[in-house]
Formats: C-alpha cells, sequence, structure tokens
C-alpha cells in the first residue's frame, strides 16, 4: 500500500505537467494591411473611421511609401481569432453630382483576403448616409456591381462632403489550416480597389 502510494504521489507532478503542457497551443500572429485605391481624377474622399487598430492608430490612413495611396492596417491575428471593426474607414462623395460605387476586389497578388468579409452602407433613403449593410466582399467576391451598387448622394457644392457611407471589415481566422510557411508570422497584403462612376 505504501508502495503504491509513494508511485502515485512520484506521478502526479508527471501527469500535471502533461496535463498542463496538452492544454498550451502557439498562436502564429497574421498581420493584414492594404492599400487602398479609389477612382483617379474624382473628388471621393477615404477618411479614418471611429475603429483603432491595436497600436491605437487609425485603420486608415496615408500611405507613406506609395504616393496617393491609402494604407488600411488592422491589425495582427492569430487562428481563431474573430474579429469587427464596424467603423474601419468612410467614403464620402465630394462632387456636385450623385455617384455610384460599382464595384470592390483585389488586385490579384493580394493574400489573406481570403479570410475577410467587408460591408458597405448602401444609402437607400438618398439622405446623405448610408443606412443599409451591403456585403461587398465575402472573401473571395464582390457583389457590388452597376446592377447592384452603392449610392452616394451629390454634395450640395463641389468639394463639400456629400453622401457618406461607413465600411465595416469582418476578419476570420481558422483555428487551423493557416500556412505560415514556417515562420512565425505572416504578413498578409495587398492592394484594394473601389470602383466607382457618376449616377
Amino acid at each position: 500500500m505504501r508502495k503504491s502510494r509513494k508511485l502515485a504521489l512520484l506521478m502526479l507532478p508527471i501527469l500535471a505537467a502533461y496535463l498542463f503542457q496538452a492544454t498550451q497551443y502557439a498562436r502564429a500572429p497574421v498581420k493584414y494591411n492594404f492599400f487602398v485605391v479609389y477612382a483617379k481624377n474624382a473628388d471621393i474622399a477615404l477618411n479614418p473611421g471611429s475603429d483603432l487598430s491595436p497600436n491605437g492608430d487609425t485603420l486608415l490612413q496615408n500611405a507613406t511609401s506609395q504616393q496617393g495611396l491609402y494604407n488600411l492596417t488592422l491589425g495582427k491575428w492569430g487562428p481563431g481569432y474573430s474579429i469587427n471593426y464596424t467603423d474601419a474607414f468612410n467614403v464620402t462623395n465630394r462632387e456636385a453630382f450623385n455617384i455610384m460605387m460599382i464595384g470592390f476586389n483585389f488586385s490579384e497578388a493580394s493574400t489573406g483576403n481570403s479570410y475577410l468579409k467587408i460591408y458597405i452602407l448602401n444609402d437607400t433613403d438618398s439622405d446623405g448616409y448610408g443606412d443599409t449593410e451591403v456585403l461587398a466582399w465575402d472573401g473571395s467576391n464582390s457583389a457590388i456591381s452597376s446592377t447592384d451598387y452603392i449610392w452616394f448622394t451629390a454634395a450640395a457644392t463641389y468639394g463639400n462632403d456629400g453622401g457618406t457611407s461607413r465600411v465595416k471589415v469582418q476578419i476570420d481566422l481558422p483555428e487551423s489550416g493557416i500556412d505560415f510557411g514556417g515562420q512565425a508570422q505572416i504578413d498578409y497584403d495587398g492592394t484594394m480597389y473601389l470602383w466607382f462612376t457618376n449616377a
């Protein structure tokens, strides 16, 4: 009886260490960083939303390395995370006529966009503010087209703020199946395009 009790006492630390080790797992961070391009020769403003990245900065900032582009930094997240930015950035029409967003896509070289869902608020009542949520990017395809578009009302005068819509970003990372290529972190990046035309 004493021998089995001693053996059991000796096994407890090993068993405890095994159980502790079995519940530990690593979360390798994924960095989301996209350039944002919008229509040239048009007065369409992209403005930071109220959401902040984990480092406390706005998600949308001027890209210092690419003149005329914006940088959308969504943070570093590991497998199994689900993050919602309800006000990532805003799109504002500063033209003196109505416009429509008729396209939304990523450059062919973009990576990590399959883990993103992006919603844009459509101005369905023409009051100048987006009010109906539209899924613009489902992780592989855009739902916006010349027949299913996002509406922006005209500015009262050219150069002033007209219709404004909020852009929402959802990040869903699976618990497994992300290829980090043996690295502790992967930079997911690329270029996001917003396409507009006059209404």
